[in-house]
C-alpha cells in the first residue's frame, strides 16, 4: 500500500465514521419520518461529494459472467447490525424488480447514473409506477419501509454509489418483490455475499 493510498484510507474511516454518526443522531431525533430521511439523505449526499475518497479502483465491479453485476461493500454496521451503509459498484445490465426493503433506506451517486422507479401497489395486487429519478453525483433518493422501488443501470454504464439502511441487508428476511409475469409477490431473499470492506 503507497503512503497515498494509506492517507486516503484513513481520511475515509473518519469520513465514514463522521456521516454515521450524524445519521444515528438524525434519527434519534427526527425519527424514521419524511423529514428525518431528509436529513439523512444530505448526509450521504455531503459524504457522496468526497468521490475522491471513493475512487473506483477501491470499489471494483465483480469480473466475468455473473448472476448479479455488482459488488456490494458494506462500509460500516453497528454491532446490532443497524445503519448499515455500503459502497455498491455495478458493471451495467442491472435491473431489479419492484421491491421493499422492511427498514429505511437512502441511495446516493457518487458517478455514473442509477436509474431508480417508483410504484404504488395496486387494488388488484399489482404495481404501479408513479414516478423516476435517476441517481447520480449530487443526486440522491430515500425511502420508508413500506415504499416501492426498483434499480436499473444500462449495459455500458458504471456506477458506484451508497446504499444505506436501517438495518443491515443480510438482516432483511422479510423483503418482497413483485413477479409481473405471474403478478404475485415473493420473498426478496436476504442479501449475501457482501465484501466486508470496514476499515479498509
Amino acid at each position: 500500500m503507497t503512503e497515498n493510498e494509506a492517507a486516503r484510507r484513513e481520511a475515509r474511516c473518519r469520513a465514514v465514521k463522521a456521516a454515521v454518526s450524524d445519521i444515528r443522531a438524525i434519527e434519534r431525533d427526527h425519527g424514521v419520518t419524511p423529514d428525518g430521511l431528509a436529513r439523512i439523505k444530505q448526509c450521504l449526499l455531503d459524504l457522496a461529494a468526497q468521490a475522491d475518497l471513493f475512487p473506483a479502483e477501491d470499489f471494483p465491479p465483480p469480473e466475468g459472467d455473473v448472476d448479479f453485476p455488482a459488488n456490494i461493500y458494506r462500509i460500516a454496521e453497528d454491532d446490532d447490525h443497524r445503519f448499515a451503509l455500503y459502497v455498491q459498484s455495478a458493471r451495467g445490465a442491472l435491473d431489479t424488480p419492484a421491491h421493499n426493503h422492511t427498514t429505511w433506506a437512502v441511495i446516493a451517486g457518487i458517478r455514473g447514473d442509477e436509474l431508480n422507479r417508483f410504484y404504488e401497489r395496486t387494488a388488484d395486487g399489482g404495481v404501479a409506477e408513479t414516478g423516476r429519478h435517476v441517481v447520480r453525483q449530487g443526486s440522491a433518493v430515500a425511502f420508508l419501509p413500506d415504499e416501492l422501488h426498483s434499480i436499473h443501470v444500462a449495459g455500458d454504464d458504471r456506477v458506484v454509489n451508497f446504499h444505506m439502511y436501517g438495518l443491515a441487508l443480510d438482516h432483511l428476511h422479510t423483503r418482497e418483490y413483485y413477479r409481473a409475469d405471474d403478478h404475485s409477490w415473493r420473498n426478496f431473499p436476504a442479501q449475501q455475499d457482501i465484501i466486508d470492506a470496514r476499515g479498509a
